[in-house]
Parts: C-alpha cells; structure tokens; sequence
C-alpha cells in the first residue's frame, strides 16, 4: 500500500499523542496496534479512517479530548523518534513485539466498560498478547 505525507504524519503524530511516555518500545507496540487495525473486521480500510475513526484514538478525533489540539514543539526528540518509525513500521522492517494486537490499554486507568467486557474479559475472542511498559496489548 502507498502512504502520502499526509497518512504519515497523522500516523507519527497519533503515536506520539498516544504513547509518547512509554518510551520507544511502547511507541513501537502503538504504532503496531495503530497499523495492525487497517483493514480488520470493525476498523477502517486504510490508515487515515483508523486514526481518525469513531471511538478510536479521541485525541485526534474528540475536540474535547485534551490531547486534540497537542501539537509536539519544534525538535521534540520523541515525535522526530515517531516520524522515522511509522515508516518502519509500514515497510515491514520493524518487528511486532506486540504479536498483532488491535487493542491496547493502561488497565489501572481503563475506565471503558465495553472495553473490559469485550476485550479484556474474553480471552478467547481477544487473547492478551503482550505487557509493554504500563500497557497491555491484545488481539
């Protein structure tokens, strides 16, 4: 698949948002969920529609979100770290530690009862794939 400027940025940017944090293994693990999620039953076709899509990532989508308007400021090595990634991240040449999960979250702070019922609370359907940092992964 190709990925203009565009896709690129925006992926880098919801990386960064969601995980700047964790430190780079927990940016990697995102950035995997984040393209792990195109194409797949319930997320969008391509990246741009999984970034931006309802009840995804809020700090690019839900103006009251209070990441929405974070932009990161000029030299932020975290976000430079982001811009190289996604392009790994797309090319294949980054691994997966996350083991092709779709779903993540910091348990001590997911307050999502849909996300509790369907997702952590079905082993079978979502199996745990991963700790990385504070967040666990699944699939």
């Amino acid at each position: 698949m190709i990925y203009d400027q565009n896709d690129l940025n925006s992926f880098a940017l919801c990386v960064w948002k969601e995980a700047r944090g964790e430190g780079d293994a927990g940016m990697r693990a995102v950035a995997h969920v984040i393209a792990n999620r195109v194409g797949k039953p319930g997320f969008g076709c391509n990246l741009h529609s999984v970034i931006y899509g309802k009840n995804q990532f809020t700090s690019m989508s839900v103006p009251s979100d209070p990441e929405f308007n974070l932009e990161p400021k000029d030299g932020d090595s975290q976000y430079t770290y982001c811009q190289s990634l996604v392009v790994l991240v797309l090319d294949g040449s980054d691994p997966d530690l996350t083991s092709s999960a779709l779903y993540y979250a910091d348990l001590k702070y997911a307050t999502s009862g849909w996300f509790w019922t369907h997702i952590v609370n079905d082993p079978v359907n979502h199996p745990h794939t991963a700790k990385i940092g504070r967040q666990d992964f699944y699939r």
